[in-house]
């Protein structure tokens, strides 16, 4: 388809650390996402000047079986890394946009440094395969999905396993997941993560649940302001499977909150000396 003190005091305050420990560590940081009209529906085709069935939402929608994603709601996540059997698959899903023949999909890594797993003559249903070795290298092979399509295969040195996801267009932007990343400061990814209960049926294989170490990651390619700019995140999308986040909280955040405890405790400890 080409085209993320009392008792009581101390209670409190220790309870206020859990509560924000929490919310920090948890698995899925829901966040909302703003989309614009997209600009690639044609109302000529369809006869409705506000015709957006080439939307993300729509374009999931119709590869959707059972359940389904609500795109306003992405998983506010940047990084990744690998599972236990230390590869992953990445499925393409689709890609409607006006660069389609020249975006490049793939991971970057702390240093900056890039690993391409699909460019411009990737369509639906190709994938690739990483594996993240023990050395810090990482090969990948991406493939054609006609049986007897050619195969690309590259080693990256050094490249380590944790990881987010990259879109670069021909005309030389490039914009990352991690959106502090952007030159324009715009979230340029929707990623989602799968329920263990919604059944997809992607192109080219059988229908199968989305699962929880399943990620869709949507983008949109062009910057903001740009004359044909639309958020619509549906410029190129796949799925990557056997990994998982690793968006941990800031040490100097974590350090607070020990501040918080350990100063409620300080305090609690003084007041038995002075009782």
């Amino acid at each position: 388809m080409k085209m993320h003190f009392s008792n009581n005091t101390l209670t409190a305050a220790a309870g206020t650390a859990l509560l924000l420990g929490s919310a920090m560590f948890s698995s899925s940081p829901a966040s909302a996402v703003t989309f614009g009209t997209s600009l690639d529906c044609d109302p000529a085709l369809s006869g409705d000047p506000l015709d957006q069935t080439c939307s993300l939402q729509s374009l999931l929608d119709d590869i959707t079986v059972s359940g389904g994603i609500d795109t306003t709601n992405d998983t506010g996540f940047e990084y990744f890394t690998n599972t236990a059997t230390g590869g992953s698959l990445a499925r393409f899903m689709f890609e409607v946009a006006g660069f389609a023949s020249g975006n490049k999909f793939g991971l970057f890594n702390k240093d900056g440094v890039k690993a391409e797993l699909f460019d411009g003559s990737n369509d639906d249903a190709d994938r690739a395969i990483v594996d993240f070795l023990d050395n810090g290298d990482i090969s990948i092979s991406t493939k054609a999905f006609d049986p007897i399509g050619s195969t690309v295969d590259n080693l990256i040195s050094d490249f380590g396993n944790v990881f987010g996801f990259y879109l670069e267009n021909p005309a030389g932007h490039t914009f990352f997941s991690d959106a502090s990343l952007n030159f324009d400061g715009r979230q340029h990814s929707a990623i989602y993560q799968g329920d263990n209960s919604t059944v997809l049926d992607l192109p080219g294989v059988q229908p199968g649940v989305f699962t929880d170490n399943e990620f869709i990651i949507a983008f949109e390619d062009l910057p903001e302001g740009h004359p044909y700019e639309d958020f619509d995140y549906n410029d190129l999308v796949v799925m990557m499977e056997s990994i998982e986040p690793t968006d941990i909280p800031e040490p100097s955040t974590l350090l607070g909150l020990g501040v918080v405890v350990s100063a409620a405790l300080v305090t609690r400890r003084r007041q038995r000396r002075s009782n």
